[in-house]
């Protein structure tokens, strides 16, 4: 596992599915908060087993959040609670970049996702 330069764990590559390169804008909420809103965020890439995202929320690991994601060309939002995985501080300003896992997710979303993986789609 590497370090960064703020002491932040880097987690080591364990991905289990094919990642597509992926640049759309997400939404999230802590679940654990009452009166979390939502943020605003900019997916990094996606698979069929969760998301990259960068934004300037700290999050803490193992925290769930229900997540809204928008897929250019289909035509329901697809809604699914993640795990918050890892997260790594960027350089002074610049946010952080957070992994989160899918936890619940409905299977047609997950196949939504698996298609665009598959065929190489990036919006």
């Amino acid at each position: 596992m590497l370090v960064d330069s703020n002491l932040t764990e880097v987690p080591a590559e364990r991905r289990r599915q094919p990642r597509l390169n992926f640049t759309e804008p997400v939404q999230f909420r802590d679940l654990l908060k009452a009166d979390s809103l939502f943020h605003g965020s900019l997916a990094r890439d996606l698979s069929t087993g969760g998301l990259r995202v960068r934004s300037y929320t700290p999050m803490v690991k193992g925290n769930r959040l229900l997540l809204l994601l928008d897929l250019p060309g289909i035509r329901r939002v697809v809604r699914a609670i993640t795990r918050v995985a890892w997260q790594s501080q960027l350089p002074v300003g610049s946010g952080y970049e957070t992994g989160l896992q899918f936890i619940e997710i409905a299977p047609e979303d997950r196949d939504s996702i698996a298609g665009w993986v598959e065929r190489g789609v990036v919006s």
